[in-house]
């Protein structure tokens, strides 16, 4: 079994750092991105504007409608024979139309076909609604509808098209509305909503009896289809008028992001040429001008950069090759020492001094005997010194 390791094993290698990754990002052109900010910003601000505009117009005409609707409702209510309406409910009997021949009822429809030549917009009916199964009720057959819901009693559609009229004794729902008004005594509001013959707001009144308790409820409803016009003309006219401008525009940004980024991507081009040492770029172009902006200061800071960078590349070469030069005679030495320094050189050394010992000797030289004996150099009193081989060498 091995030991696991303790002090005296060997010290476990640092793990190598990771060099960093390079992220690549893609390229988008400044034309590119001025276009994209001007769509985003333009849709924005005419997004927001539209928006105020068609809320502000809607509102205003469904609040001028809405004032038209209650004044209506309210004359509408203050001309009803509550009595007699009660008493056609209770004793009236319909026709095989469904609606009724009893001349009480063709006297509330009278003053409802007045409402509606007065307002043609209006279209008023009336009705009781039923709240509590206990009461005692008249109606054709058994509602199909839970409590509460409403008896039609008069509808002024009947005199126009009765497939959107209700019938004497029909049985409807009751919306929120309708119990809001029949429960607090006060008139209430539909919003705006359509049905398959059109778009309406409705108002409910209370009708009272003589001890002040609503007994009926007077419906009317308004044609709406104005307001839906006029959102639609909002529409069609202000995303005409947005193509356009937004086509006017967005020429125009074209045009100018071209002016701005052409001289950006000049720079950019003459950058990449300095980049790969060719120096000489002409980027006077750029920067004079009679009005100069930052594109030219832009490019006289690079012109003068790239001069520096260049002087300084140039008396960097210069540094260069000066060490170059002294790193080939310090070599050359180097070299040489190590050749005087050989055991072949000292022989050649020897083998010279010999040869220049029998020369002296030759010449009749006293001290001849002596240096080929390996005595000293140096010669008696008077004589001629000989030559040193290391001197000479």
């Amino acid at each position: 079994m091995t030991q696991s390791s303790g002090s005296g094993s060997a010290p476990v290698p640092p793990a190598p750092k990771s060099l960093p990754t390079t992220v690549r990002h893609r390229y988008i052109s400044l034309r590119v991105k001025l276009l994209v900010g001007f769509s985003v910003v333009f849709s924005g601000v005419f997004a927001g504007a539209f928006y105020w505009f068609y809320s502000f117009t809607t509102e205003k005409t469904m609040g001028r409608m809405r004032t038209d609707l209650n004044q209506t409702a309210q004359g509408a209510a203050d001309g009803i024979d509550v009595e007699e309406l009660l008493d056609f409910y209770e004793t009236g009997t319909p026709n095989i139309a469904g609606f009724s021949d009893d001349p009480r009822y063709r006297q509330q429809m009278e003053w409802l076909q007045q409402v509606n030549s007065l307002e043609p917009r209006a279209w008023p009916f009336t009705y009781v609604v039923i709240e509590d199964a206990a009461e005692d009720i008249r109606q054709v057959a058994t509602p199909d509808t839970d409590l509460p819901f409403t008896i039609y009693l008069t509808d002024l559609w009947a005199n126009y098209d009765v497939t959107k009229a209700g019938e004497f004794l029909g049985i409807g729902n009751a919306s929120p509305a309708t119990l809001a008004a029949y429960r607090t005594g006060e008139i209430a509001e539909r919003e705006l909503y359509s049905d398959e013959f059109g778009s309406w707001i409705s108002a409910y009144v209370p009708l009272t009896d003589d001890n002040g308790q609503v007994v009926a409820m007077l419906g009317v409803d308004f044609q709406a289809n104005y307001v839906r016009d006029v959102q639609a003309a909002i529409r069609g006219r202000v995303f005409g008028a947005f193509a356009i401008t937004y086509g006017l525009l967005f020429g125009l940004v074209y045009l100018v992001s071209g002016i701005v980024s052409r001289p950006v991507r000049g720079l950019t081009i003459a950058a990449e040429e300095i980049g790969e040492g060719r120096y000489h770029q002409n980027l006077s172009v750029f920067w004079n001008r009679r009005f100069p902006d930052e594109i030219g200061k832009l490019a006289n800071v690079l012109e003068k950069m790239t001069q520096r960078i260049q002087d300084r590349e140039n008396k960097l070469k210069q540094q260069v090759a000066d060490l170059k030069i002294e790193i080939d005679h310090s070599k050359r030495s180097r070299q040489v020492q190590e050749i005087v320094e050989t055991d072949f050189f000292q022989d050649l050394v020897g083998k010279a001094k010999d040869i220049r010992n029998r020369g002296a000797n030759s010449s009749g030289n006293p001290s001849a005997d002596a240096a080929a004996t390996g005595s000293d150099d140096v010669a008696p009193d008077g004589a001629e010194e000989i030559p040193n081989p290391d001197t000479e060498a």
